[in-house]
């Protein structure tokens, strides 16, 4: 920013930032700050008292006349009970399953891919799985389940499937004539 541009924004001892005033320095101890701040055009963010939140929040008069609106069906309290709309405490529940059941996954497959017969075949092998009769050993030294863990559970490379918040974020380092703030010799950036 050019001493022009900063000098149409001070206003007696303040400096006027994005509709806001905030205090400043005058005279001399304006060069030391200039001279001493890693970056002299940043505003010193105390705000003056005379124009911060004018009129106050609590004076103003449509609060003493100010309903909240009522919403259906999230008002509805008869139809709307806290445990649904609980988002803090809906965070994913932990589930434990035994090898019988690991191995019948395997081998017969889960709802939503199914192998397992039709019928009374089918019948049986829940009914194995359920009583634990399946063993996790033989299941995986079968060739079938080789194919089923680099198929469905692993990737075809036999790597484990990446979680989505490890996957890479791009950072783009915002040049001085965006941020407006930095130059290139001061060492911390923005990013966006």
């Amino acid at each position: 920013m050019d001493q022009s541009t900063r000098d149409n924004l001070y206003i007696g001892s303040f400096f006027w930032v994005s509709g806001r005033a905030f205090s400043f320095t005058l005279g001399i101890w304006e060069k030391i700050r200039q001279w001493l701040v890693p970056v002299p055009n940043r505003s010193t963010g105390n705000p003056i008292n005379k124009w911060y939140r004018q009129p106050t929040p609590g004076s103003r008069p449509e609060a003493l006349t100010y309903t909240d609106p009522y919403t259906v069906p999230a008002g509805d309290i008869a139809e709307n009970p806290y445990w649904k709309r609980d988002h803090r405490r809906n965070y994913p529940q932990t589930a434990f399953y035994d090898q019988a059941t690991i191995a019948g996954l395997l081998t017969y497959g889960s709802a939503a891919n199914p192998r397992i017969a039709k019928g009374e075949a089918g019948t049986k092998a829940l009914t194995q799985i359920q009583e634990g009769q399946i063993s996790l050993n033989q299941t995986l030294a079968s060739p079938s389940a080789k194919d089923v863990i680099l198929g469905e559970v692993l990737d075809k490379s036999g790597n484990p499937p990446i979680p989505p918040s490890l996957k890479k974020k791009n950072w783009q380092i915002n040049p001085e004539s965006v941020s407006g703030m930095y130059s290139e010799h001061y060492p911390v950036r923005s990013f966006s």
